[in-house]
């Protein structure tokens, strides 16, 4: 039977392999698509400003969450407290 001491030693360079196993396996920075700064702004550029809308009451939310039935909704809740 392996002293606790060799047990975690064992453990450790197992754990220590993995990492560099993983390590060799990643993709190298240069072949990382990244986009460009020019694509980037083109991209922010042709994506309008999002329209944020002022609601009273409980049924005007009601009826703007119905109205986008099926696209990805945020309802914000501001109080100054």
């Amino acid at each position: 039977m392996l002293k606790p001491i060799h047990l975690l030693r064992a453990r450790f360079l197992t754990l220590l392999l993995m990492l560099v196993l993983v390590a060799c396996g990643a993709p190298s920075p240069a072949t990382t698509s990244a986009p460009t700064a020019r694509a980037a702004l083109a991209q922010a550029t042709a994506t309008p400003a999002p329209l944020l809308t002022d609601l009273h009451t409980p049924d005007d939310l009601k009826a703007r969450f119905n109205q986008d039935a099926g696209v990805p909704r945020i309802i914000l809740l501001v109080s100054p407290t």
